[in-house]
């Protein structure tokens, strides 16, 4: 591309300019500001550039956890107090819980019974083959006990029955004639014939037993009879009805149901029971304790809060052109309002992937992570963030007052010797007050800023920012 000469200045204008580029290279400085109205001139360097961008937040821990009864109830101990250090599985707090041990007792024996009523099932259930077996005999034998009262005496029973009955006529005889010979025997004694007397009246039972089975083994089973064998044959399929319609599995199955809701009900009380104390879930240090001992422990509030101190973190709202620009894993330094003299390292640890919108803007939060701790910093300080966003080391850098754009193309105004030529150039990296120039320049070149911009040389220059602009080295 072609270059711009400017025309040879007076004779003035070249003794001003010796004299600038000789104090310039006698300071040992890359930059020098002539007086009111005059140019200023840079010799172009290397560098290290920076571009970052600023915001504003609370320092917060990266932990904080607020820890509530889950249930209401009366505080019974109180084992911390604001500022106690605490580890993780401590126990903070806890509630009277002698209503809920009663409960846990009942329950468990609740449990108990269950469990007795599911062997019951079970054992029921392997019994169930020879009890129909057994009901299966018992109405087979009712079945026949009717069946052969209805069919009357059998006659073999009948043809016993008279038979009995004859035998007990002849022993009668027997008996009587015995008597009557011990009777008519002289000499005979008291006690013989008293004897022969008690034969014949046993003889006489005997007689009426066999007459009375004989003519009942004749007449036939009676109407109460025939009622009783009925309502045992009734009885007996009844049961073996019920026994054929019953189902062990639904009766294991029901009672199985009943011992998990019994467990459940354990568990339930037992999960109530570990509720009615606060464990610290982390270590930390308490920041907040809202309970006091016999005092009631409502639901509505934290009881107690933990923090990790040992982990600080800021949340900065970054405007949309500035996230854009932002990464995780990039540095950032923190500095807190309270010591500006104080700069902490910090690093980016997250990044809101949605914005939110407040009076018409949208913000986009950022969480910086404190990387060193000190004594004096604590939570809850207000602190300015830096984020480096890009960084060029070795870099030929100029101002950027320096540059002209002109027709889409950029041009420095470089000295060489006692003339200025307008030379394009190609930059890359712009910072604030400090560009990186890739093609048209080389290190040791002196450029002429031009003389509007002369007393601005340590000025900052709008730049992105939510919280003010940006801010580039």
């Amino acid at each position: 591309m072609r270059a711009f000469v400017m025309k040879r200045p007076s004779g003035v204008v070249m003794v001003l300019l010796m004299i600038l580029v000789v104090a310039t290279a006698c300071a040992r400085s890359s930059e020098a500001q002539s007086g009111q109205g005059q140019s200023t001139v840079y010799r172009v360097r290397r560098d290290t550039l920076e571009v970052y961008v600023s915001g504003s937040g609370n320092l917060q821990p990266h932990t904080l956890v607020d820890l509530s009864f889950p249930q209401s109830g009366v505080v019974r101990k109180v084992y911390v107090q604001v500022g106690d250090s605490v580890k993780a599985g401590q126990v903070l707090a806890e509630l009277d819980t002698r209503d809920l041990e009663l409960q846990l007792q009942n329950a468990q024996i609740n449990l108990k019974i269950a469990q007795a009523r599911l062997a019951q099932a079970q054992a029921t259930a392997r019994s169930r083959p020879a009890d129909l077996a057994a009901a299966q005999a018992a109405l087979a034998n009712a079945q026949a006990s009717l069946e052969a009262l209805k069919a009357g005496p059998d006659p073999r029973d009948l043809e016993i029955a008279r038979l009995n009955y004859e035998v007990s006529k002849n022993a009668l005889w027997q008996a009587q004639l015995s008597r009557d010979k011990t009777a008519g025997m002289p000499g005979s004694a008291q006690v013989d014939l008293q004897l022969a007397q008690a034969r014949v009246g046993q003889a006489e039972l005997q007689i009426e037993i066999a007459r009375l089975q004989y003519e009942k083994a004749q007449s036939g089973p009676s109407d109460q009879q025939l009622k009783a064998a009925e309502a045992a044959l009734a009885q007996a399929r009844d049961n073996l009805i019920r026994l054929q319609a019953q189902d062990p599995s639904l009766d294991i199955q029901l009672a199985q149901y009943q011992v998990e809701q019994a467990e459940i009900a354990v568990r339930q009380l037992q999960l109530r029971l570990e509720q009615a104390r606060l464990v610290a879930p982390v270590d930390g240090v308490v920041t907040a304790v809202n309970v006091v001992e016999g005092g009631p422990a409502g639901t509505g509030g934290p009881a107690i809060t933990l923090a990790d101190l040992n982990r600080l973190e800021v949340v900065v709202n970054l405007p949309e052109v500035d996230v854009a620009q932002v990464t995780v894993g990039q540095e950032a330094t923190i500095t807190p309002e309270a010591m500006p003299d104080t700069r902490l390292r910090g690093k980016v640890v997250a990044i809101a992937p949605v914005g939110v919108q407040s009076q018409g803007v949208v913000n986009f939060p950022v969480t910086i992570s404190l990387e060193e701790a000190s004594p004096s910093v604590r939570a809850g300080m207000t602190v300015q963030v830096q984020i480096t966003v890009a960084r060029r080391e070795n870099a030929l850098v100029v101002p950027r007052r320096a540059l002209v754009t002109r027709g889409g193309q950029t041009f420095v105004t470089v000295l060489r010797g006692d003339q200025t030529e307008q030379i394009p150039v190609r930059v890359g990296l712009r910072g604030d007050t400090m560009v990186e120039v890739l093609d048209g320049l080389q290190e040791g070149d002196v450029v002429v800023l031009p003389a509007s911009a002369a007393s601005a040389v340590s000025t900052r220059v709008p730049g992105p920012g939510f919280f003010g602009p940006g801010m580039f080295r």
